[in-house]
């Protein structure tokens, strides 16, 4: 019982995407018209840009890159631009969650061993904001992209040229917040341990992320991808197969559920249709606040008429509540375990604060070029 009761807890947004997908079945009744809900290049497309993301982190591929830039600065200043920019643009190709998980603890062991512990929450949740608002300018960046991009049929450079200024505009914020560091001097000493674990499973998961980003381009069907990421994870690294997220996946496939049996009952999706066509961008926004924006833009979507205000609605949306991404539960729960002297309420006014600045400049930012274009 006490292990149901921790993976409720843990996976709150599946289990309610579970029921709700159980709970619209008894309005349609399960058939085979429900393979036909499931956007199955979404699902194989985030499991192999999952197991390739993960393994060249467990390769020490980002550690080596990270080492690498850490090692030429003299400042904190020039240290925090670094670690949070490298969150900015991995995110871009890594996904935002993968980007959290590999580059926040490097981050609190660095500011560790430079004694500057004082630092550790500000740029976690610049490193935090980087990631989510980062990840938005191209489709892998994370898993509502995947869904858009797939179902929105547009071209990659349409899609990054619908996010880019907002993109752009998320760089300026982060470099005008890391101004308010100062630029002390230090010498960083990284950890000597960070190299290539094998050269060959590098070289063999870099060739898949290409192969990732081919599919993206739509050059290679997601099936294949999907299949050879997962013949290359069983042979190189069966450890890695048993931590990717599954229940992501699970979680997409009864979104995808649910949306089609509501499509399907017609008052509900009336009402859906009414509250959410031409309210798209609001409606990203605030429903990514209470839900998160994954299963935000899995429920809007159906019912939208503008796909690309709904596109900026739950990216923008990303920025607020500490569910807003889930991303962001991530580096709190990093920050709280990290074994350092924490304060858990620190850490959420000081999330709070930036994420609702970032939120507030990127709603008027769109506002401003919806008046004008």
């Amino acid at each position: 019982m006490k292990t149901i009761i921790a993976f409720i807890k843990k996976e709150v947004v599946f289990v309610v995407a579970f029921v709700l997908a159980c709970v619209s079945s008894f309005f349609v009744p399960v058939s085979e018209k429900y393979l036909s809900y499931i956007d199955f290049n979404v699902l194989f497309l985030l499991f192999a840009f999952m197991v390739t993301s993960a393994a060249l982190r467990k390769y020490g591929v980002f550690d080596c890159c990270a080492d690498f830039l850490c090692g030429k600065v003299s400042s904190v200043r020039a240290l925090c631009l670094i670690l949070v920019f490298l969150c900015f643009f991995f995110s871009m190709l890594i996904t935002n969650d993968v980007t959290l998980l590999t580059f926040v603890p490097f981050t609190i062991l660095i500011l560790q061993k430079c004694s500057r512990e004082k630092y550790i929450i500000y740029v976690v949740v610049l490193q935090t904001i980087a990631a989510n608002l980062g990840s938005m300018a191209t489709p892998m960046g994370n898993p509502q992209n995947l869904f858009m991009y797939s179902s929105m049929g547009i071209s990659f450079a349409d899609f990054c040229r619908i996010i880019c200024p907002y993109t752009i505009i998320s760089g300026i914020l982060l470099l005008i917040c890391i101004i308010f560091v100062k630029p002390e001097k230090l010498t960083v000493k990284t950890e000597a341990g960070a190299v290539i674990n094998s050269k060959f499973a590098c070289v063999v998961f870099l060739l898949m992320f290409c192969l990732c980003m081919a599919t993206v381009l739509k050059v290679v069907p997601s099936w294949f991808t999907a299949l050879a990421v997962l013949f290359a994870g069983l042979i190189l690294c069966r450890d890695v197969m048993l931590k990717i997220d599954y229940v992501l996946l699970l979680t997409f496939t009864a979104f995808f559920i649910f949306t089609g049996n509501v499509s399907n009952i017609p008052a509900v999706k009336e009402f859906l249709y009414g509250i959410t066509s031409g309210k798209e961008f609001g409606m990203g926004i605030c429903t990514s606040q209470i839900i998160s924006n994954v299963p935000a833009v899995l429920l809007l979507f159906p019912f939208s008429t503008n796909a690309k205000d709904l596109l900026l609605g739950v990216n923008i949306g990303g920025c607020g509540t500490i569910i807003a991404s889930l991303a962001s539960l991530i580096s709190m729960k990093l920050y709280l375990n990290s074994g350092t002297s924490t304060d858990g309420k620190k850490y959420m006014l000081v999330f709070s604060f930036l994420n609702v600045l970032f939120l507030g400049v990127l709603i008027a930012a769109k506002l401003i070029f919806s008046a004008w274009f």
